[in-house]
Order: structure tokens, then sequence, then C-alpha cells
């Protein structure tokens, strides 16, 4: 069983299983264009920002749009998914109800975007109840590698760091939230298998199930 005194939440691929969604906005996206996705687009574009992989693929395929045209494009689609397509981990909210029953304060810290998915995928789940504040990517300088969200969302439930968990699937999160002196759970995720190693000798417990959290 674990119970820490406040905890934080990342949302794609920790409580929701949702990494595979941008993939499949960037495959149907191209399909509607009468494209095919290949490995070598995704690679181009998956460490780009909105606006420059937006570019790149009206450059690429030679479409007939705004930069701003296919970003809205891409929002619409995952908007979509989000309401209608991505499911919670399993055990996931058992997890959430858990805690709240025992009176532990929780937050969100994530850098979903665009940030109108966040009410989607918590209204389609009822999960607002839960979580006292969400603390977004853009609300800090840095990115998840450092301490910053996680500070800043322990501070606005009140709580210390070393009194919080942090619960993120990605091994890099995991490292940030340390270095603020945070306790740090592991979350499983396929996209995240290469570092699945490294997150159980790194994290303070690593789990492949919320179920493993309650026992």
């Amino acid at each position: 069983m674990f119970l820490p005194q406040g905890a934080i939440f990342d949302l794609d691929g920790t409580l929701f299983d949702s990494m595979w969604l941008w993939k499949k906005v960037d495959e149907d996206f191209l399909a509607v264009h009468g494209q095919k996705m290949t490995p070598d687009y995704t690679d181009a574009i998956k460490s780009m920002t909105w606006e420059e992989g937006a570019r790149y693929t009206i450059d690429r395929y030679g479409l007939k749009r705004t930069p701003q045209e296919v970003i809205d494009i891409w929002f619409d689609m995952s908007a979509d998914f989000y309401r209608t397509q991505v499911k919670m981990k399993p055990y996931a909210k058992e997890y959430l109800q858990f805690l709240h029953e025992h009176g532990v304060p929780m937050a969100i810290a994530t850098s979903m975007e665009p940030q109108h998915n966040i009410d989607i995928v918590l209204d389609a789940n009822g999960l607002r109840p839960y979580f006292q504040n969400i603390t977004v990517a853009t609300e800090v300088t840095r990115g998840k590698g450092f301490p910053d969200i996680y500070l800043l969302a322990a501070s606005r439930l009140g709580i210390d760091p070393e009194k919080c968990a942090v619960y993120e699937d990605i091994l890099a999160a995991v490292r940030g939230a340390a270095t603020g002196g945070f306790q740090t759970v592991g979350i499983y995720d396929e996209i995240s298998d290469g570092d699945w190693e490294n997150m159980k000798k790194e994290a303070d417990v690593a789990v492949r199930s919320w179920k493993e959290l309650m026992e």
C-alpha cells in the first residue's frame, strides 16, 4: 500500500493510456490528404513545436493550408479522441478514490496540449472532484526534467515536497521530480518501455499496474 501525504499526477501515459493518440492524429490527418505516415515523418516532427511541425507538414506534402489551420485541425482531432476514445489505465481511478477516501490532497501537473483537452478528459471521466488544483507546463519556464511544475503544484496544495509523491511515466520527469525532493512513483507505459529498468532503479516506487499501489 502506498499512501503519501500529498499526490501530484501526470495525465498522458500515467493516469491515461493516451500516448498513442498523436500518432493516430498524424496518421488520420495525412490519410485525409491522400498521404501515408512514414517513420521518418514521425522522427522529423517529434521534437518540433506545433508551428514548426505544421510548416514542415505543409512543405513536405504540398498542402494548401496555413500552419494555424493545420494546428487547429490537429487539436480538433485530438479533442475528439480525448472525449471518446482515451481511457484511464486499469485501476487508476480506483487508486484516486483510495487516496480520496484517506483524505490525501491531490493535484495535476501536465504538459497536455492544447489545454482545453485537460477539461475534456477530466469531465469525460468524472475526475474533477479528486483534484484541488491543475498546474500546466506553460506556467513555468522549464520542462519536466526540472522540478518547477511539481514545486508549483505542491505549493498550491500547501504540502512540502518531501511529503508529496509525484506519479509519472517518463524517466526524465521522475528525475526532475526527484531533484525537487519529491517521492517519485514510476508508472509503466509501453512508449517508455526502453527506460523501464532505469525507472525501477531510480523511482522510489515503480509499478506496472495501479493496483499494486493499493495492495
